[in-house]
């Protein structure tokens, strides 16, 4: 879940953040948030839930909408060992086109299994240089302006602006470190700085230098990866390494999500083949326990992705209180047009135990929580 610089894909950050003091805490004994834009509709889900496809909560033309219900805090949580889903938020990018020129919209997951319009707007709205970032809760966004060198935080309908100067640097994809902090990088390959800030451009804060890489956000935590390590650190820069007890020959190509308290992580993981295409990638995914590297494999959702078929590359993940997962799986390859997402409920073990298809419509998008 490399989020790369402005001139590549990027991906998504995660959802919650949580106190260093925990992270540090579980994980004192050994050692111890791509990318972007999203695919199109995938087969029937397990659940029986149908997407819902109306605009019945905001006008098309863009707005929060004076109607738009707020996004709350998800609930607990299921019990544990149930296969019930939790409250899911989701992001659909806007769509640019002579045929299409939607809004960019913010969804909520029902009851009933459909998807309810929470608020729809236009930021960034063409100008962006790269993908634009949508805060865990759903109501900002940020996003870079290359014309101008400068960040960009407002709200999700576009309003309430704060420009934040880049100095004419190359700049990494911002993240959501939660819902009022933003991170972004600034400089070039293999030396970046990584640079916090509040939502209203005030704060700034240098987290770290000469960074080999852009960060990963997720769950509030901040992760940088190599191909069998993961670093992780919190704002005030401290830091861990956990090396995943995965087989010989996997290389990480992608940190999915870190839980809110620390514990554990999930990796995306492949074996390289010749010219590096992902079309032909066995991918396999593992629930890393942060503290000991142990490594439980999930599930693929369909049989046939055991083998080497590009197919199942987790982008992202949610932890829930139960000690299950939520995981935004591309059901298409990274050599196809446009991504093809799915979420799949996994237990505690690994085992899958529900899929439910995404918004219908925009292919493009991702889980925020």
């Amino acid at each position: 879940m490399n989020l790369g610089p402005f001139t590549q894909p990027a991906r998504r950050s995660g959802v919650l953040v949580c106190t260093a003091a925990l992270l540090f805490l579980t994980l004192g004994a050994t050692a111890c948030g791509p990318a972007g834009p999203d695919r199109a509709s995938a087969p029937a889900g397990t659940d029986g839930g149908v997407p819902a496809t109306g605009d019945t909560s905001v006008g098309g033309a863009g707005g929060s909408g004076s109607e738009a219900a707020p996004v709350t805090a998800a609930p607990a949580g299921p019990a544990v060992g149930s296969s019930q889903w939790p409250q899911l938020t989701w992001y659909t990018a806007q769509e640019y086109g002579q045929k299409q020129n939607d809004p960019a919209r913010v969804w909520r997951r029902t009851a009933n299994g459909g998807w309810q319009l929470v608020r729809a707007g236009r930021p960034g709205n063409g100008t962006a240089a790269g993908q634009i970032a949508v805060a865990p809760d759903g109501r900002r966004a940020a996003w870079a302006e290359a014309s101008v060198k400068r960040l960009v935080i407002s709200d999700f309908d576009g309003t309430k602006q704060h420009a934040v100067p880049t100095q004419g640097q190359q700049t990494c994809a911002p993240s959501w470190l939660d819902s009022d902090r933003v991170l972004f990088g600034l400089g070039r390959e293999k030396d970046w700085t990584i640079v916090a800030v509040n939502a209203d451009g005030t704060g700034r804060k240098v987290v770290a230098t000469r960074q080999a890489s852009c960060p990963t956000v997720s769950g509030g935590w901040i992760a940088q990866f190599t191909h069998r390590a993961v670093h992780v650190r919190d704002e005030r820069g401290a830091e861990r390494s956990i090396t995943p007890r995965v087989p010989k020959g996997l290389v990480i190509d992608g940190v999915a999500g870190i839980s809110r308290d620390g514990r554990f992580l999930v990796i995306s993981t492949h074996v390289p083949n010749a010219g590096e295409c992902g079309c032909g990638w066995r991918f396999r995914t593992y629930r890393v326990d942060a503290a000991s590297g142990k490594a439980t494999e999930l599930t693929p959702l369909e049989r046939a992705w055991s083998e080497p078929t590009g197919h199942g590359q987790a982008v992202e993940a949610v932890a829930l209180a139960d000690g299950g997962l939520v995981v935004q799986v591309d059901t298409a390859t990274p050599a196809d047009d446009a991504p093809a997402y799915r979420l799949v409920r996994y237990s505690a073990d690994g085992r899958v135990q529900a899929d439910t298809a995404v918004p219908a419509g925009q292919p493009r998008g991702g889980l925020l929580g």
